[in-house]
């Protein structure tokens, strides 16, 4: 799967593939913010030219951060979300001691599988850290 760097032209397909998947809250101008920042690496995967998901990072020296992930219902089982956790994590510079976190619900046992078998560890609790009240498993890698 084609990873490559998101643009503004990307931001419809992200805003309506967050509202498909329901799980975040994010509007255009934060999504506009995080492809302005430098600390940050903002992805986009392509199948064959049609838009399959996208992850957002923070790389901000040894402590950086995965913001969210996501792909398409229709492109998932495909690694595809492996694929973007992959090029984010191959941009920090492990010699150097980098380090990725992360938060996940506890219920997501999919995404927190994917992370697991990709060297994330388990490392700490945010309870009630959702607006639904679910909690947040804390990961590093």
């Amino acid at each position: 799967m084609p990873i490559r760097p998101m643009t503004e032209a990307d931001l419809s397909n992200v805003l309506a593939l967050q509202n498909t998947l329901g799980f975040q809250k994010w509007n255009e101008k934060q999504f506009l913010s995080e492809l302005r920042a430098n600390y940050a690496v903002c992805l986009i995967a392509e199948d064959t030219g049609t838009f399959a998901g996208y992850a957002i990072f923070h790389l901000m020296g040894s402590d950086s951060e995965l913001l969210t992930i996501a792909v398409d219902p229709k492109f998932q089982r495909r690694g595809i979300a492996f694929s973007l956790l992959y090029e984010g994590l191959h941009k920090l510079n492990r010699e150097n001691g980098d380090h990725c976190f992360l938060e996940v619900r506890e219920g997501n046992d999919r995404a927190r599988a994917l992370y697991e078998k990709h060297g994330f560890q388990a490392y700490g609790k945010r309870e009630r850290y959702y607006d639904d009240g679910e909690t947040a498993i804390l990961y590093k890698w």
